[in-house]
């Protein structure tokens, strides 16, 4: 178990590597923070750049926000080694200025329930994502910038509205496997036929499966 499933089992994790910690319980982080591999915040507040009440860490690989109060994602680059970046109900958070410090090393970004969230080049230098989800965010005008990352696998933007309507750079990406949106009246794709069309360029090699009783959790092979 690893920062490349789709779902972590956290208690899978070795002991002592993640750290779980809410800012309204304890307002200084905890000491193990540079300790640590994986690590969940709620509520975390900064006071003049995005990630000042954080330490650097050269050792985190996973990186989950909660309700945080961010504008942009500067000083991001404090956790260089980063290769997962999840961002749930930051509802503040307006740009991707910061991302691009990440670009060598970040793999994974999901951003969820941003809705004032526009990105720039920031976010098109992470050569190296191979996992985009933009859910509930900020309107995107078009699908051209898919052509910037050459790896990609899986693109979400469940709740986030594509303005031209047109979808077919998902299916003309030559690694685009998998991917997850809402059907809108604009679009001129819908959601089964991406699927039928994404399918028949690969079987199932890239990915590999977990389990854990009745359930399971997958990541895709890179």
């Amino acid at each position: 178990m690893d920062w490349r499933y789709n779902t972590i089992w956290f208690e899978q994790l070795k002991d002592g590597n993640y750290l779980n910690q809410d800012f309204k319980k304890r307002s200084k982080i905890d000491d193990n923070f540079i300790n640590v591999e994986y690590v969940i915040l709620w509520h975390l507040k900064h006071k003049e750049s995005s990630f000042d009440n954080l330490p650097s860490s050269n050792k985190l690989s996973y990186l989950e926000l909660n309700w945080a109060n961010l504008k942009d994602l500067q000083g991001v680059d404090k956790f260089r080694n980063l290769k997962r970046l999840e961002l749930h109900y930051c509802t503040k958070l307006e740009n991707d200025l910061g991302l691009s410090q990440l670009s060598g090393s970040l793999q994974y970004l999901h951003i969820n329930q941003s809705k004032k969230f526009t990105f720039t080049d920031e976010l098109l230098s992470l050569k190296e994502l191979k996992v985009l989800c933009l859910n509930a965010c900020g309107s995107i005008a078009d699908l051209s910038f898919l052509k910037h990352f050459p790896n990609l696998i899986d693109f979400r933007f469940v709740d986030t509205n594509v303005i031209d309507g047109n979808l077919a750079p998902i299916i003309e990406h030559p690694t685009i496997r998998t991917v997850g949106f809402l059907n809108k009246r604009h679009y001129n794709l819908k959601d089964d036929q991406v699927d039928r069309e994404l399918a028949a360029k690969a079987d199932n090699e890239y990915r590999h499966f977990a389990y854990k009783g009745q359930y399971y959790t997958e990541r895709y092979d890179y």
